[in-house]
């Protein structure tokens, strides 16, 4: 069975304007090694982000970014509210998403979510040691 992994916006970001590893994770996702799982919350930050001038995509590349991250994802709604971080409440939408779609990781490189740890039964790690437990 394979891990279920939500990955927060700036992983999606990362993965979709270099090839380091946060593209590596989404890359594993596609080839079926893991489940990510994210939220119409987190697809809609991502667009907002992606979207930004500084990014310099057309719409059409911001389409196409978006319709490859439904294509390896599954989404969930997430069925519980949660404000657990104060310091960054647009940080609960990723604990959200984690909690309802059952994962076991969430990938960040927020700090808010990594000095946390852990939320509940889920582990919260960079996308370098994620990769690392991967193997």
């Amino acid at each position: 069975m394979p891990l279920r992994v939500t990955v927060d916006t700036n992983i999606l970001v990362s993965a979709t304007i270099n090839n380091g590893n946060p593209y590596k994770i989404l890359k594993i996702a596609k080839e079926g090694k893991i489940i990510l799982v994210i939220s119409l919350d987190i697809l809609k930050e991502f667009k907002d982000v992606i979207s930004r001038p500084r990014f310099g995509f057309s719409n059409s590349q911001i389409e196409s970014a978006i319709k490859h991250i439904i294509a390896v994802s599954e989404i969930v709604v997430p069925n519980t509210k949660i404000s657990f971080v104060k310091a960054d409440p647009d940080d609960n939408k990723i604990l959200e998403a984690a909690v309802s779609g059952e994962s076991e990781f969430i990938v960040s490189g927020d700090r808010h979510l990594l000095d946390l740890e852990k939320y509940k039964q889920v582990k919260i790690v960079k996308p370098t040691v994620f990769l690392d437990l991967l193997g």
